[in-house]
């Protein structure tokens, strides 16, 4: 995570983020053609997350490194992807003719609205910030179909975006930029038309 003041960069290394819970909605299109054997779709996807960064030591350099503690920072991440789909079906049959187990892998360009929350990092302390990146988003996963419109699934993510927020220190701009990885596992219905 770099911080950038008038006077340089300051670099806090090896920031880690809290785990969070991830929720969203997600529709998907699947056209009536195929990619050989597979079907090929198009999705839309909403979801939200929220990686604060709890109160930890750290290092943190500019022209010379120094321990240090990096105070709680509030993060609220809302995400809009758009996806191109590949499922395999399998297990085919009369009442699942698209199959019943459907592997899949979805890729997309995303929009990341994140909102950052700082209390005590910068001084005054309390202020806030919003930044809107595009990132990526891929995820792989299976899902299993209990009727024709009802199912199931299963779902690795992982999302990566590089957000920027602008705080003031003692009147003084203090732009902080940082990458964040996530890693989700996903479970939830699926609902077929």
């Amino acid at each position: 995570m770099d911080t950038e003041f008038p006077g340089g960069v300051l670099a806090a290394l090896d920031v880690s983020f809290n785990n969070s819970f991830t929720g969203g909605l997600r529709g998907g299109y699947w056209p009536p053609f195929d990619v050989g054997p597979l079907n090929f779709g198009l999705g839309v996807d909403f979801s939200h997350f929220a990686p604060n960064l709890g109160q930890q030591s750290n290092v943190f350099c500019r022209t010379v490194c120094v321990n240090g503690v990096f105070d709680d920072l509030d993060l609220s991440v809302w995400v809009i992807g758009f996806d191109a789909l590949l499922r395999a079906p399998l297990l085919k049959s009369a009442t699942f003719p698209n199959g019943q187990l459907q592997p899949y892998l979805r890729v997309s360009p995303a929009i990341f609205v994140a909102h950052a929350d700082d209390s005590f990092n910068f001084a005054p302390g309390n202020q806030t910030d919003s930044d809107t990146s595009v990132g990526v988003k891929l995820g792989t996963g299976v899902s299993w179909l209990f009727t024709r419109n009802i199912g199931m699934f299963g779902e690795y993510r992982y999302t990566h975006f590089s957000p920027e927020f602008t705080f003031r220190e003692n009147g003084t701009p203090a732009n902080l930029s940082t990458s964040i990885n996530t890693h989700s596992l996903l479970v939830g219905v699926t609902f077929r038309f």
